[in-house]
């Protein structure tokens, strides 16, 4: 047996002392029973399980590399309330949106600092975020090309760079260009900041150089020159919407890899001791001869899966589904309690509001074994796809759902996007024919429509294939899919991420040779 929470048995250190204490002064029989209950509560609360199986699953994840500058220019406020805060959120904003991925994070200013190790467990890496306090960085200037070189001993065959920067004051673009493919490190360069810059403050009071004129800090256009030499993206930080834009690019240039993760199931046993902790209430609380009010309620069958107000959010979720309030109804759904179902009922509930990413995110995050709700899962994301027009992995995704079994829905699809391709390619084609193919194709245009206008007659449609897709929803509708309901679980993570004093040490190292501090 296994208990889920074994920290909440430190409650039993204040009960036996509470205990102790009354037991001195003559307890009655019901101060045992209500000890006794007591004590069978903390013990349901801790949550004891048996373990049912274990497995071995493969996930499809993608490697990224952030790199956050954390020099002193990053405190200019012409981004607000400062360039470094706002890269922060903004970073957190794309662990948001890939859940599923893994990312490692390095803090650089004339030195680089790996602050969080690739991992999928994105707390981890706002943890070590919110740990790294620019309070105590020394140092002012940026080094992209010493970054490039801790980078460069990441062992990834290919290094996904996203960098967060204002770009220091570096120039020597062959150099990091050559760093940069030399180490097959494809740059996604995020320019935070501003064009017309912002005077830097320290201690409330505007910094001054060596001829007594203000310190302005601008974003390098450097950056945007990097980039392109290098075949990467560049990016100007106007607001958080740029995080989209950046999402969708890594998306598309994304090379699945498979992660094996060890996966065990529970049997959860706390409706035991807290069985017998309510009887024991009961006893203690009441007389010998009202004990047959409550003798019904104990025998009533009933099944504790959900936490306390799963029930409530479960009704607002479908009440708000019915009056056809999608968004809301995700948002219900998404407070139940980590399952299958409730991913899977708020990936429906956002397809059904339009909001195919967030459907998207929710259903890429199901992992089961169940053949019916897989084919269901390939299905439903296809979709989403389709609306977000990336065809290629709409048509992956059907194949999959096909594989898993006879789908009628799919394989219509699958034909339409393959018919959508094969337009594509002709008309590629017809930017090159002849005046005379010309006049032919528009003369078998014409023809055609007028079938077309025939069919119409007889109760055809030529219309009818594309509204297939968008009628073909994530569960709703004529398509529904059984679902299994597995509870899925996560510990939460109690320790909190804690910068070492040693690593300010190395993020500053170099400080006293500075030449150009700025």
């Amino acid at each position: 047996m296994t208990l889920l929470n074994p920290w909440v048995l430190f409650g039993l250190i204040p009960l036996y002392f509470i205990y102790k204490k009354h037991i001195t002064s003559e307890p009655t029989r019901q101060h045992y029973l209500l000890y006794t209950a007591l004590f069978f509560m903390i013990v349901a609360a801790s949550r004891p399980a048996l373990t049912q199986s274990s497995s071995e699953e493969k996930f499809n994840i993608q490697d990224y590399i952030i790199a956050l500058d954390a020099s002193y220019s990053m405190q200019a406020d012409d981004l607000e309330p400062s360039r470094y805060i706002m890269a922060k959120k903004a970073i957190k904003k794309l662990f948001k949106l890939h859940p599923q991925d893994r990312f490692s994070i390095f803090a650089f200013t004339s030195n680089a600092l790996l602050i969080s190790p690739p991992t999928t467990d994105t707390m981890i890496g706002m943890q070590a975020l919110d740990a790294l306090n620019p309070e105590y960085i020394l140092t002012k200037s940026t080094s992209l090309e010493h970054l490039f070189e801790t980078v460069a001993k990441v062992s990834t065959k290919q290094k996904k760079l996203i960098v967060f920067s204002d770009g220091g004051d570096e120039h020597n673009i062959a150099t990091l260009t050559s760093l940069l493919k030399k180490n097959n490190i494809i740059p996604y360069f995020v320019a935070t900041g501003t064009q017309r810059g912002a005077a830097l403050k320290k201690d409330g009071k505007y910094l001054k150089d060596a001829h007594a004129a203000l310190v302005i800090s601008r974003i390098n256009p450097m950056l945007k020159d990097l980039a392109n030499a290098s075949s990467g993206k560049y990016y100007r930080f106007t607001s958080l919407d740029v995080i989209d834009t950046l999402s969708d690019d890594i998306s598309s240039n994304a090379d699945n890899k498979e992660l094996t993760l060890k996966v065990t199931s529970y049997k959860e046993l706390f409706t035991i001791p807290l069985a017998i902790a309510l009887f024991l209430y009961f006893i203690a609380v009441t007389k010998i001869h009202q004990l047959y009010i409550f003798i019904p309620l104990l025998l009533l069958p009933y099944k504790s899966e959900a936490a306390l107000l799963d029930f409530h959010y479960l009704c607002k979720a479908n009440e708000s589904f019915k009056e056809h309030k999608y968004h809301l109804s995700a948002v219900n759904f998404s407070k139940l309690e980590p399952s299958v179902k409730s991913y899977y009922n708020t990936g429906v509930a956002y397809y059904k509001a339009k909001e195919y990413k967030n459907a998207l995110r929710y259903f890429t995050q199901i992992r089961t074994k169940d053949q019916k709700l897989k084919q269901a899962l390939y299905y439903n994301i296809a979709n989403c796809a389709v609306h977000l027009k990336k065809y290629d992995a709409a048509k992956d995704y059907y194949i999959k759902a096909l594989a898993l079994g006879e789908d009628a829905d799919a394989l219509y699809n699958l034909r339409l996007l393959q018919k959508m391709q094969l337009k594509t390619t002709k008309n590629l084609f017809t930017k090159n024919s002849t005046p005379k193919q010309e006049q032919q194709k528009e003369n078998s245009k014409k023809e055609q429509k007028q079938k077309n206008a025939q069919s119409k007659n007889r109760g055809g449609s030529s219309n009818s294939n594309h509204k297939s897709i968008q009628s073909t929803n994530g569960g709703s509708g004529n398509k529904k899919k059984q679902k299994t309901a597995i509870i899925v679980k996560q510990k939460n993570k109690a320790n909190k991420y804690k910068m070492a004093y040693k690593a300010y040490e190395i993020i500053n190292k170099g400080y006293a040779d500075e030449k150009k501090p700025w």
